[in-house]
């Protein structure tokens, strides 16, 4: 049996509830603690799991200061898990200092919509060396003018990032906002989409966007 992580937190909950098939257990580690599950092999990927898993992140956010996602499908056996953050300590150590205390809030443009690849273009770049050097450029592209509406939200914001879109998703927009400002951040984006029909927002969520790039 392995250690299905569903995320890395900063302190351990008061209480954990269940996982997808079992009980939550919290495992330490040098710079943080695991919230895992004990199971044979990774969950089936399918739109129900996908939710269920998003729930069990989403509950745990709200008993931690700060919550950093785990990509869906991470299984590491006990001694893995005791060494594999090892590594990210000093970028674990910034990433919970970034998201304590604090939600995403995430945009997406109806007109910003998935690209198409072609199969040689798709097969560049599958290594992943190549999939972090796109990912870092992309975090430093600026948004199109389709998010134009959404820049006077930024004083609101503690952080925000692009995302360019992929064969899969749209491009999106996360704001990174304190949870005290979350209710007026949330006004402020109603107003916001009541006067740009092209443009959703959802949130308040726990940093999805915001996590290191290799967890």
């Amino acid at each position: 049996m392995a250690w299905y992580i569903f995320a890395l937190v900063d302190a351990p909950p008061q209480r954990t509830g269940r996982g997808l098939s079992g009980p939550l257990a919290i495992r330490r580690f040098d710079g943080g603690f695991a919230a895992v599950e004990r199971r044979a092999d990774v969950p089936p990927f399918d739109f129900g799991t996908l939710q269920a898993h998003e729930r069990i992140v989403e509950r745990l956010a709200a008993l931690v200061p700060a919550i950093l996602p785990v990509r869906f499908g991470t299984l590491l056996t006990s001694s893995d898990l005791e060494t594999s953050f090892v590594d990210l300590g000093e970028e674990l150590s910034e990433a919970f200092d970034r998201v304590r205390g604090r939600v995403q809030f995430t945009w997406r443009s109806a007109a910003a919509r998935p690209v198409a690849r072609t199969r040689a273009k798709a097969a560049r770049t599958r290594s992943g060396a190549d999939y972090l050097r796109r990912a870092a450029h992309a975090s430093h592209l600026p948004p199109p003018s389709s998010f134009r509406r959404i820049r006077g939200l930024a004083n609101l914001a503690a952080e925000e990032r692009f995302a360019p879109p992929t064969t899969v998703v749209p491009a999106a927009l996360y704001h990174l906002v304190d949870r005290v400002r979350a209710g007026a951040y949330a006004l402020a984006a109603a107003d916001v989409r009541a006067h740009a029909p092209g443009l959703t927002w959802s949130g308040p969520f726990a940093p999805y966007a915001f996590a290191p790039e290799l967890l």
